[in-house]
């Protein structure tokens, strides 16, 4: 009996090797930068410890990629549009939580701190912040902080700045009481300024994770680079990659 077009096709398909769009495509990964983990090098491009990172589990997945370092709004928005598959951000997100799924396996950390000029009161935890002018950064989040401080009687007044270096004026002018801000983000430009100018208080260290784009078409995904980044954590690759000079 003659073999049917449809029969031929699906024959050739049995031969063929099994490959998905996600493992032909390129994955979009929209990132903000928050140097020294993340930063725009003199070509424009992505580079950091991050980056590296990034690089070593992608070849790991054997998965093709591209790195783009985007505002925090046009990340959000990517990922609403799917055009994004992938972020990193702080640990319990509530904006991106509706947006995109978390992975399981923290890539790292980073300092949350509250900084002040000398003579203004210590912080010892964010109720302390309560009824208090804040300078934070447009469109960051800083994971169940966000929530605490909405949830402060009387109220915390937030006030934004578009950069790191923006919202660190700001303080130096007095626009406000306190600044909270990751501390890796604000270093070189706290070395700039004379000793002692401005003093900080720990707040606590936030775990950054994978979030994957809840339009994204294949959700293994996400499982995968649980799986990569474990195993960097095992052989101890992820903490020496990871680990800051100044640490």
């Amino acid at each position: 009996m003659p073999f049917s077009l449809g029969r031929i096709c699906l024959f050739m398909a049995l031969l063929l090797p099994c490959t998905t769009p996600a493992q032909d495509a390129p994955v979009e990964i929209a990132i903000v930068s928050a140097p020294p983990y993340t930063r725009i090098d003199q070509d424009g491009l992505p580079e950091g410890p991050v980056i590296e990172l990034i690089k070593r589990l992608f070849a790991d997945l054997q998965q093709p990629y591209r790195v783009r370092d985007l505002p925090p709004n046009r990340v959000g928005l990517r990922l609403i549009k799917g055009q994004a598959a992938l972020t990193i951000a702080s640990e319990g997100n509530p904006g991106l939580s509706r947006l995109a799924r978390q992975g399981k396996e923290p890539l790292l950390t980073m300092s949350l701190n509250v900084y002040r000029a000398p003579g203004t009161p210590a912080i010892n935890n964010l109720a302390d912040l309560a009824g208090k002018r804040v300078i934070a950064i447009s469109a960051y989040s800083y994971g169940t902080a966000d929530a605490q401080l909405a949830e402060n009687q009387p109220a915390t007044q937030k006030l934004y700045a578009n950069s790191h270096e923006a919202a660190l004026q700001m303080l130096l002018h007095g626009r406000a009481d306190y600044l909270l801000d990751y501390a890796e983000p604000l270093l070189d430009h706290l070395k700039q300024l004379p000793p002692d100018q401005v003093q900080a208080d720990h707040i606590r260290d936030i775990a950054m994770f994978w979030y994957l784009s809840r339009q994204y078409p294949h959700p293994e995904l996400l499982d995968r680079l649980d799986q990569a980044v474990s195993k960097q954590r095992r052989t101890g690759d992820l903490q020496r990659l990871l680990t800051l000079p100044s640490e």
